[in-house]
């Protein structure tokens, strides 16, 4: 994963003209794990993230998404109910554009559109593999950190920095351990001068040093 961060590409909405507009507050559901489908969205502003409940309640993160990123085509096309629940980051609201399954269905080329569109975040996941449980958690954390000052973050010689708009719970929840250990790991690379965290500011002051843990799987 490089972090020959470049300037940000304007969001074109690929919804078209029939789309509406929704900004979803800090922390508000888009919908819920288990709905029926009602509607495909885009990000056009800020990113969401799409979570999964265990049995048991646990909320995990299984992905993020960034603005042009289209969510979720399956379960419109074939009527499943949603397998995740899509939220705001506790953080910072959220924008997304909204067309209903109604007009879905009745425009190929919308859902052709669609489809390409998320052949694309494919693609991009698959390049860029945040976390697999088989990892190290420092691992882990350390690619997610680099993945989001690749996606975020504005390079200001050998420094990255972007608005960290996760919390530390929600951290821990994308790469699957405890908000404890993310606190620790994080104090931990403070101290030794891998980052810098202020408020919501996070910036990578060594992304040599994160590169080498990210890859030391």
């Amino acid at each position: 994963m490089s972090i020959a961060v470049a300037e940000r590409e304007v969001t074109v909405c690929i919804l078209g003209d029939r789309a509406s507009s929704k900004t979803l507050q800090p922390g508000e559901a888009l919908f819920w794990q288990g709905d029926s489908p009602t509607a495909v969205y885009q990000v056009l502003e800020g990113f969401v993230k799409l979570t999964w409940a265990s049995p048991c309640g646990r909320e995990t993160i299984s992905e993020l998404l960034l603005p042009g990123d289209v969510f979720d085509l399956p379960s419109c096309l074939d009527g499943s109910p949603y397998p995740f629940s899509c939220k705001a980051p506790s953080n910072t609201t959220a924008k997304v554009a909204v067309v209903s399954r109604g007009m879905l269905l009745e425009d190929p080329q919308l859902a052709w559109r669609c489809q390409s569109r998320m052949v694309q975040q494919l693609r991009r996941q698959r390049s860029t593999p945040v976390a697999s449980p088989a990892d190290r958690v420092e691992v882990r954390l350390s690619r997610a950190l680099l993945w989001l000052a690749e996606s975020l973050g504005e390079k200001v010689g050998q420094r990255v920095s972007f608005q960290l708009q996760l919390t530390r719970q929600e951290l821990a929840e994308w790469i699957g351990t405890s908000t404890e250990t993310v606190i620790r790991l994080c104090s931990d690379w403070k101290r030794r001068a891998f980052i810098e965290w202020d408020r919501h500011t996070l910036t990578l002051t060594n992304v040599q040093q994160l590169h080498f843990l990210g890859n030391a799987a």
